[in-house]
C-alpha cells in the first residue's frame, strides 16, 4: 500500500512547486471564485452515487449532471470538471489528487474553462491547474454536513 501512495504523494509535491500541471509556467494560472452554477439541466433529477473519485475521457460511466448536483447538495462534496484536452501529465496529477481528497469526484467537463471545481454554494473557474487552489477550496467545506438521503 504505501508503494502505490508514492506516485500520487510525488505528483502532489511537483504541483505544489511548480503551481500549474498544464504546461503553463508557475503562477500563471488564473482563478476566479464566485456563486455556483447548476451542472444539471432543468428538471434532471435521476442520480447515483458514483464508483470512484476520477473519471478519465474515455470513461463511459461518467456522473450525469443530476448525479452531480446530487453530491453537491446533499453530501457536501467537491466537483471537478477538467477540460479532457488537458495534457495527460494533467490529468494524472488530477486522478492522483483526486484520489486523496475525501467527497472529491473529478469529470471530464468542457474545454474551458479548464478547470470548473464546484462546492454547494462556490464554484472556482481557472484557466489551468493549481492544485493549491483546489487543495484550499476542498478544505473549505464544514466537515459532517450531510444531509440525510436514500442511497443509489
Amino acid at each position: 500500500m504505501r508503494r502505490s501512495l508514492i506516485p500520487a504523494v510525488a505528483a502532489l509535491v511537483l504541483c505544489a512547486a511548480c503551481g500549474a500541471q498544464d504546461g503553463s509556467p508557475p503562477g500563471a494560472v488564473t482563478c476566479e471564485s464566485g456563486p455556483r452554477t447548476a451542472l444539471a439541466a432543468p428538471g434532471e433529477t435521476e442520480w447515483r452515487h458514483p464508483d470512484q473519485s476520477f473519471y478519465a475521457p474515455a470513461d463511459q460511466d461518467v456522473p450525469t449532471g443530476g448525479s452531480l448536483e446530487h453530491l453537491l447538495v446533499r453530501d457536501n462534496a467537491l466537483i471537478v470538471q477538467y477540460s479532457p484536452q488537458l495534457p495527460q501529465p494533467s490529468i494524472d496529477a488530477l486522478r492522483d489528487w483526486a484520489a486523496m481528497q475525501t467527497a472529491t469526484v473529478a469529470v471530464p467537463g468542457p474545454a474551458d474553462p479548464v478547470i470548473r471545481a464546484t462546492l454547494a454554494s462556490t464554484e472556482l473557474t481557472c484557466d489551468g491547474v493549481d492544485m493549491a487552489q483546489l487543495t484550499a477550496l476542498a478544505g473549505s467545506r464544514t466537515p459532517g454536513q450531510v444531509a440525510e438521503h436514500g442511497n443509489s
